[in-house]
């Protein structure tokens, strides 16, 4: 059968627009060389799946976050100029600017995927085409649509920019917020497991025959660029901080007394040229 039809499930991660290119869009359906090693790759089962990817990633941005802003409001080392609950205001700024940033990575990963159609190294094993000699344009797969289309969207790792996205905007959030003098070893080597994470979910992705190299490698660049973008331009994470404004004693509403800047003088002590006025005797 031919891959002239829509179809296939995308298991690289939620995204909005990947549901709206799933329903009325399909993979681009990239000619194939029939002697190409690369793609001639068995099919293996994730080492990291995509509920432990999913798992991992939701954990760690939920403890770490919360746990942070609580800190620091509860401190009074963080403050928001708003009416509302002050933990929940900051939550919603750190949590919103994630889910922003994660949507942009996830947005751009699919987009790549559809457009380009690169076979999956294990792309013959799934595809199991009854004849293929030479390159073939259109080539006639025997196994199941759904797992043919999905062979088809190897670049770019959605696996490793989503890792790396999440975990190195997490670095960049502890970069900014333990900023203590006690956390000077705490700090970096929280950092160095958050970003070691989304690189070993990289290598396996490799081992498992799910992508190239160069996919993986493509991935985790992206995803480290708009963690990087998102944290700089979007979020206040490293925006220096005016003072905190105190309420002044006068009732809102009202100025305060007004004082002169220089001391008038009574008329007994003569005006400002030191002259006293003596009428004297009429």
């Amino acid at each position: 059968m031919t891959l002239k039809q829509r179809g296939g499930k995308h298991n690289e991660g939620p995204a909005l627009p990947f549901v709206v290119m799933n329903i009325v869009y399909r993979p681009y359906e990239r000619g194939v060389y029939c002697d190409d090693e690369s793609i001639k790759y068995p099919l293996k089962a994730d080492t990291i799946t995509h509920g432990m990817l999913a798992a991992v990633t939701i954990s760690c941005t939920v403890i770490i976050i919360s746990s942070g802003e609580a800190y620091l409001v509860y401190s009074k080392k963080l403050y928001s100029n708003t009416d509302f609950n002050q933990y929940v205001a900051a939550l919603y700024k750190v949590v919103g600017t994630f889910l922003f940033g994660a949507a942009v990575s996830q947005s751009l990963t699919d987009l790549a995927k559809f457009t380009i159609g690169r076979p999956r190294p294990h792309f013959m094993a799934v595809c199991a085409p009854k004849v293929c000699v030479g390159y073939m344009q259109e080539i006639n797969c025997t196994g199941r649509l759904q797992d043919v289309t999905e062979a088809r969207l190897s670049f770019y790792s959605g696996h490793s920019s989503f890792a790396m996205y999440c975990m190195l905007f997490l670095a960049l959030y502890v970069q900014a917020r333990l900023a203590a003098k006690w956390a000077r070893l705490l700090r970096p080597t929280i950092q160095f497991f958050l970003v070691a994470f989304a690189v070993y979910v990289g290598y396996t992705r490799v081992s498992d025959y799910k992508h190239h190299w160069s996919d993986v490698l493509t991935g985790l660049l992206q995803g480290a660029l708009v963690a990087v973008l998102n944290v700089r331009f979007v979020s206040d994470f490293f925006k220096k901080r005016p003072p905190r404004c105190t309420k002044p004693d006068a009732d809102d509403g009202e100025e305060p007394e007004r004082k002169p800047s220089l001391q008038i003088a009574d008329s007994d002590h003569g005006n400002h040229y030191n002259y006293h006025h003596n009428p004297g005797h009429v």
